[in-house]
This record gives structure tokens, sequence and C-alpha cells, in this order.
């Protein structure tokens, strides 16, 4: 039996988050699993973990890109705006005031 599973996630062009097993791709429906997984990685800009990177009033395409820190406990976004945004992660309350990067 396999004891480990694997997972990935994707934002869909509808902004609606799934969460897929690896490697048969069946979608996992179940909130309190998705809730129980670690993820290794994190670069989606939806889902309850990143709900305050979306300003007041955004429209859907104005949070472009998001990347997790490799020690997990901040996020970096990039939107339409040309801004660079960083907030503690995860960033579950929303209208959070990020931290605006100068590049």
């Amino acid at each position: 039996p396999n004891f480990f599973l694997s997972y990935f996630q994707v934002s869909t062009g509808a902004y609606k988050r799934q969460v897929h097993e690896v490697p048969l791709g069946k979608q996992v429906t179940d909130p309190t699993l998705i809730e129980k997984i670690t993820w290794a990685t994190w670069t989606s800009i939806i889902g309850d973990e990143v709900i305050g990177i979306w300003p007041r009033n955004a429209d859907k395409a104005d949070v472009n890109c998001a990347c997790v820190t490799h020690a997990g406990l901040n996020i970096v976004t990039g939107d339409d705006f040309g801004l660079v945004k960083l907030f503690d992660f995860p960033c579950t309350e929303k209208f959070v005031s990020g931290y605006f990067i100068l590049i």
C-alpha cells in the first residue's frame, strides 16, 4: 500500500483552486483533507491561505503571481500595478496591507 500520497494544486481560469492526487490526477474535494496538506512550494494566488493578498476592490486579474519563501514564512506577490508586495504566510485575514518592495 502507498502510505505517502503526493498532491498538486492548480488555479483555473475561473479563479477556482483545484487539488489533485499524484500520479492519477484524481481531484481531491474534501476540504478537511486539503487543509492537512503541507505544500513543499506555493505559487498560487487562490486559496484560503492567501486571501489577504487581495486588496479591497481588486479585480480578479489584479494579482498575477505569488511565491512563498523557502522557509514558508512569507509570500511575495506581483500585480497589475507593477507592485511587488511582501506578506506573512499564511495570509488568511482579508485586505492585509503588505510591505512594498522597491525594485
